[in-house]
Formats: C-alpha cells, sequence, structure tokens
C-alpha cells in the first residue's frame, strides 16, 4: 500500500514537473507585447494659408511644390483657413503641421496674449522674413465713406473668421474712437469681400494680405472704380508707437491704378511648424527651402516673397525649431 502511494506521488510531481516546463516553453514563445508608444507618421502634412485671394496661398503651394519635389517620402498639401489667427491654433493642436502666420500673432499666441486665451507653446519657428501683410480697406470710388472713421456704423466685409486683420483693425479703430463692435462686420474671404463692394451689399472690404493683393488686383481689372482708405499722419504715428510690431506701408498709387499714394500699416509673416514634427524633417524642408532654385520658386509665387533670404530667416518671435536651428547653424546665419 505503502509502495502505491509513492507511485502515485512520484506520478504527480511528473506530471505537475512537465506542466511547469510546458508553460514555461510556451511564455518564451510567446510575442512579447510592444508597449513603446508608436511615432505619428508624417508621410503627408498640411500647409496652412488662408483664404485663395491672399498672397498666403500661392506662396504655400509654391512650398508644397517643393516638399513634393525635393523630400523623400513627405507629401505636402496646401490648406485654406481663416489666417493668421487660426493659423497659430491650427500648428499648436498638430491638425496642420506648417502654417503661415503674422510675427505678432506667433508671439501673442507662445504668450497667451489676446486673441489667444491659453498659451500655445507647441509652436516653432521656421523661417521669418517670408512678406509682409499690409491693410488694406476697399470702398467704391463714389463713397461717401472719406476716412477709416467713417467706417463707425457701417456693414464691413472684415476678411475670413480668424484671420489677422480682426486684431489689426481692432487697434486702428481704438485710435480712431471707436470700437469693432461698432460696425456691422461680414466674415468672408478676401474675393468675396471685394465682390461685395462692387455689388453693394456692403460698405467697404478689409483685406489683409501682403502687397500687390490678388483680390485688390482683381477689382482693378473690372468695371467698378474703387478707392483705398488711407491711414492720416497723427493716427499712423501713435498706432507705430504703440504697437512696436506695426511696421509704416506706403501703397503707390501705381500699383493698384489709384490717384494717389495710400498710408497703412503691415506686419512681417512667418512660417510656424509643430514642435513634435522629426528634427531631420524640418531640417530638409528647411534646406530645400533655401535651395536657390527652389528659393527663386518662392519669390516667384508672389511678388511680397521676393524679399525672403537666409538674413532675416532666424529672427524669431518665438523658439526655433531645432531642425531649423540646425540648418542656420550650418549656413553661418547663427553661431
Amino acid at each position: 500500500m505503502v509502495k502505491n502511494h509513492k507511485i502515485i506521488a512520484a506520478f504527480i510531481v511528473l506530471i505537475v514537473g512537465l506542466f511547469v516546463v510546458i508553460s514555461g516553453c510556451s511564455e518564451k514563445q510567446a510575442p512579447k507585447a510592444d508597449k513603446t508608444p508608436s511615432k505619428k507618421q508624417y508621410n503627408e502634412i498640411a500647409i496652412a494659408t488662408a483664404s485663395a485671394g491672399g498672397a498666403w496661398y500661392p506662396i504655400g503651394a509654391a512650398m508644397a511644390e517643393i516638399i513634393n519635389k525635393d523630400v523623400e517620402g513627405t507629401q505636402a498639401r496646401v490648406q485654406t483657413t481663416g489666417g493668421g489667427v487660426e493659423n497659430v491654433k491650427l500648428v499648436n493642436s498638430g491638425d496642420v503641421e506648417i502654417g503661415i502666420t503674422i510675427s505678432y500673432l506667433a508671439y501673442n499666441g507662445y504668450n497667451g496674449i489676446e486673441p489667444y486665451p491659453v498659451k500655445m507653446q507647441d509652436i516653432r519657428t521656421m523661417f521669418s522674413g517670408l512678406s509682409t501683410g499690409v491693410l488694406q480697406i476697399v470702398v467704391p470710388a463714389n463713397s461717401p465713406i472719406k476716412s477709416i472713421a467713417d467706417l463707425k456704423g457701417k456693414k464691413v466685409a472684415v476678411g475670413p473668421a480668424g484671420g489677422g486683420a480682426l486684431t489689426v483693425l481692432s487697434d486702428i479703430f481704438k485710435e480712431y474712437g471707436f470700437k469693432f463692435s461698432d460696425i456691422t462686420p461680414s466674415y468672408v474671404s478676401y474675393d468675396e469681400g471685394v465682390t461685395m463692394v462692387s455689388d453693394g451689399h456692403v460698405d467697404a472690404a478689409v483685406v489683409y494680405a501682403a502687397l500687390p493683393t490678388p483680390a485688390v488686383k482683381t477689382l482693378e481689372a473690372g468695371k467698378h472704380p474703387f478707392r483705398l482708405l488711407g491711414l492720416d499722419e497723427q493716427t499712423l504715428q501713435k498706432l507705430l508707437e504703440k504697437y512696436p510690431y506695426y511696421i509704416s506701408v506706403n501703397i503707390p498709387k501705381n500699383m493698384y491704378g489709384l490717384n494717389e499714394d495710400v498710408r497703412a500699416v503691415g506686419t512681417p509673416n512667418i512660417v510656424i511648424v509643430n514642435k513634435n514634427l522629426p528634427d531631420d524633417l524640418v531640417y530638409k524642408i528647411t534646406k530645400a527651402f533655401f535651395e536657390q532654385a527652389n528659393l527663386d520658386k518662392i519669390h516667384n509665387s508672389h511678388p511680397s516673397a521676393k524679399e525672403l533670404g537666409l538674413n532675416n530667416a532666424a529672427k524669431a518671435p518665438v523658439p526655433l525649431h531645432p531642425g531649423a536651428e540646425k540648418f542656420y547653424r550650418e549656413k553661418g546665419v547663427l553661431k
């Protein structure tokens, strides 16, 4: 009887041993779960511009063409947006990878200054000195509106919602003693805005883009005479003193076939990227943009882009992306 118990016990030990060995083999053969978070692939990227009637759209189209041709493994497309204010938000959130905006909007967004309620600190500068956006206010030639002050109480096409014109308009209106809320705004593209002026649906239209602006050039070629409302010298100087990011711009009369030159304000435009874009990708894109043949392509995309060059590219209102910084150091732009 004792002998039988020993045989049974030995059998049980043998079975348990075999189970442990089999389990161990199974564990070794089972593939381990990869707990490393997958990195986002950037095979396709978007370039946020503005409405098709401004300067940013053709510039963005040229940039996309360069990326598609010279940056292997990455395809770029142009995305129309509300403009500078929205583009900072889109790049910060990662909804788009690259965006054109205005230097002061990038600065305000990064630091959480109006019109941004929170800090947009996922944006980085790729290059600056792209062009200068200029505020242009169009009215019919026979309009009783003679000054910007006369816009109070009027219907004005102010450009797309989220566009850079809104902040500039508010700053200018304050100097003339009224608020943005004192006009009736229509949020439409620049092309639509100048058409609404021609059709009499609004009293004035605002275009905020680099010179010469396609939307205004189209109006010049039409059958409806128009004027641009300029800033008087006193108000211009007050704006320049109060807001250091504005510069004085003279719109020559022969640009649009006007009767006289027009004084206006403008701000430099820059290209920003999301900080999570890989350093090597941003390096390759930046390098491609500043190859001479490609730089010429950007210059030729719109007259306003002709001043883009390495001299001002690294002058950033927000931190440079490390990929762009590497390129500028190689070129001796940064020490």
